[in-house]
């Protein structure tokens, strides 16, 4: 009752409730869809509008919008962030949430029209211009054509086209703009009239060929996604070691895209109170590589990095005290397409170019070095390793019994009846009345390819990836050693095409005994994961084996990615690539992984039904055997 004498609390509600909230657009929270959960639901649905299937979708990160803003905003804000959904050759960045209609289903259908939408966006499309007139005017026009184009692709869509236009009409903010900026504001909502199929009397306008000063870009337009231009930068040259574990492992920021990039200055009010003395300060931190071991950040600045619309990366040498996990979309690094000159080469798929990057990859192969002691496998594991040798025993082949031979050990009763059966009806007998037991033979040939990256050196729930992938590996070994099948175990990791790594744990002719668990013992993490060149040196290995039927049986932990240009949708591509190459010269693929999201690019880069996701890192010494006893009958 007497909350009235507390003077800082009630200005400060006073205040809340007159500028608190200020966005341009309403949010109706109760209302709101999240991407997380629908997601898969979106991806099928881009890859039937006829979207690439390596085409990854992933959260939109807020990022400033220069749009004019009204005054209690620039009051409250001073700039607004919007997640603004965007695209490019790789990525489909979709808003984390809509909560933008008091109506689930139209913010559910803004998404689906967004994913149609980006389905058929034009990725050729010239940069639109650098004035920020000509760049609407552009924007705009882009936008009318795809929304044509998607229409009429997919007729389906228009209905729900329809009703999401008027409902953005309905919550368009109305501002006070200057003339310019009012009549692009004008020809925006003509288009969105179009769209809705309501009566538009706004008269055509000229405008002029450049933007006059002061003119601030349009408020953004939800239902009409940017194209995002990827520049390549050069290669790097210099050596790129890996940021062992720290005692800090940090906090992990949301799996938002962040892009480097450089805010015009023309776009930005510029205070004259600003001295010019502070920003050349800044310019001089930014400039001088500053290395002090104090100057770590805690996890808490782990926040305020995700807040920024321009991330500065450099590099540094030793261990930091804390390390923070990003999703970095930066510009794609240029590929080098030189040969290598090695004794082992493969090439390497650019799906840009669609075409092979001939001995691009240089394949060191060699055997691991056995200097650790055996696996102490606790009584849990020693028990499963018993188990599993005996379900594997089952499938070793026994004697096959071939009928009606000329020789054998017993009579074809069968045949014999048969045999007399025709001379007595006048016919000629048969002399293969005997039967003959033989030993079935093994016909199967299986590699165990591991990922045995960095990401390996992770823990989860209290076990580290590599020591849980060390068990999976003895069990299943012992397993295969009992059922007789002919089996390689190999490892891989890389750093950059001339250095990828394949070590030999096991070879086909070489039997299960105490060298080669010592050799699993001996495993220890590396540095990156370029699967294709690793997957194609398998494939050749087991491409020289006699055996009639064969399988490459992949465990890996996460993308596959390496320090140079392979990353994103370039390794994705790659990936895929050497599994069919795989598939073609009749080797069966099949990925195991932990990677908890890995059902967002498995699918694209093995099939369907040629992968399966073990969530629980404790399970996989238990699953692995299960799935290859599937794989193998």
């Amino acid at each position: 009752m007497l909350d009235f004498l507390e003077l800082e609390e009630t200005v400060g509600r006073a205040w809340h409730r007159l500028i608190g909230k200020t966005g341009s657009w309403p949010q109706y929270p109760d209302h709101a869809v999240q991407l997380v959960d629908i997601r898969q639901r979106l991806a099928i649905c881009f890859r039937g509008f006829g979207g690439d299937i390596a085409v990854q979708i992933a959260p939109a990160r807020a990022r400033t919008s220069t749009h004019r803003l009204g005054l209690r905003q620039r009051m409250a804000l001073g700039e607004e962030k919007l997640a603004q959904p965007l695209r490019d050759e790789a990525t489909l960045m979709l808003p984390p949430e809509i909560a933008l209609f008091p109506d689930r289903q139209l913010n559910y259908d803004l998404y689906v029209w967004l994913v149609g939408y980006m389905a058929v966006m034009p990725m050729d499309a010239d940069a639109l211009p650098e004035d920020a007139l000509r760049r609407d005017l552009a924007a705009l026009q882009i936008a009318e054509q795809t929304v044509e184009r998607a229409c009429r692709a997919f007729p389906g869509l228009k209905p729900r086209y329809k009703r999401l236009c008027a409902a953005i009409l309905a919550e368009r903010p109305k501002r006070p703009l200057h003339r310019l900026e009012q009549q692009v504001e004008a020809r925006i909502l003509s288009l969105l009239k179009q769209g809705a199929d309501l009566p538009d009397d706004a008269l055509p306008t000229i405008f002029p060929h450049r933007g006059p000063a002061g003119y601030l870009p349009a408020l953004p337009v939800p239902l009409w996604p940017g194209l995002m231009k990827r520049e390549e930068v050069a290669p790097r040259t210099g050596e790129d070691e890996p940021v062992r574990n720290s005692q800090s492992e940090g906090a992990e920021t949301g799996r938002q895209i962040a892009q480097r990039e450089r805010q015009d200055p023309r776009h930005a009010d510029r205070s004259p109170f600003i001295l010019n003395r502070f920003e050349k300060i800044l310019a001089m931190a930014e400039m001088v590589s500053v290395d002090r071991p104090s100057d770590d950040s805690d996890e808490q600045n782990a926040k305020s990095a995700d807040e920024l619309d321009d991330l500065t990366l450099g590099e540094r040498k030793g261990r930091p005290a804390a390390r923070f996990r990003f999703d970095l979309d930066l510009p794609p690094e240029a590929v080098d397409r030189s040969l290598l000159t090695a004794e082992l080469t493969y090439p390497e798929w650019d799906y840009r170019k669609g075409a092979y990057l001939p001995d691009h990859c240089a394949v060191l192969a060699a055997p691991v070095q056995e200097k650790e002691k055996p696996l102490e496998l606790d009584a849990a594991a020693q028990s499963l390793v018993r188990r599993v040798r005996r379900q594997f025993e089952i499938l070793r082949p026994g004697r096959e019994v071939l009928r009606a031979q000329l020789d054998g050990t017993d009579l074809d009763l069968d045949a014999v009846v048969r045999s007399r059966c025709d001379l007595a009806a006048g016919g000629q007998g048969s002399d293969r009345v005997h039967l003959m037991s033989r030993p079935q033979a093994n016909d199967l040939a299986v590699t165990l390819l591991v990922d045995v990256s960095l990401s390996t050196d992770a823990w989860v729930d209290n076990r580290r990836v590599l020591d849980v992938e060390k068990e999976a590996l003895l069990v299943l070994a012992n397993g295969i050693a009992a059922c007789g099948d002919r089996c390689s175990i190999l490892t891989f990791t890389s750093r950059r095409r001339s250095w990828v790594r394949v070590e030999t744990v096991k070879d086909f002719d070489e039997s299960f005994g105490p060298t080669v668990e010592h050799r699993i013992a001996a495993l220890k993490p590396g540095f990156y994961t370029r699967m294709g060149a690793a997957m194609r040196h398998a494939t050749a290995k087991l491409a020289e084996q006699p055996n009639r039927k064969k399988l490459l049986l992949l465990l890996t932990d996460g993308k596959p990615n390496d320090v140079d240009h392979y990353e994103g949708r370039f390794a994705l591509e790659d990936s895929r690539r050497a599994a069919g190459e795989a598939r073609a010269k009749g080797v069966n693929v099949f990925a195991v992984t932990v990677d908890r999201e890995a059902s967002a690019y498995l699918p694209a880069l093995f099939g369907r039904g040629g992968y399966a996701l073990v969530a629980n890192l404790a399970k996989l010494p238990v699953a692995l055997p299960a799935i290859y006893r599937m794989l193998a009958g």
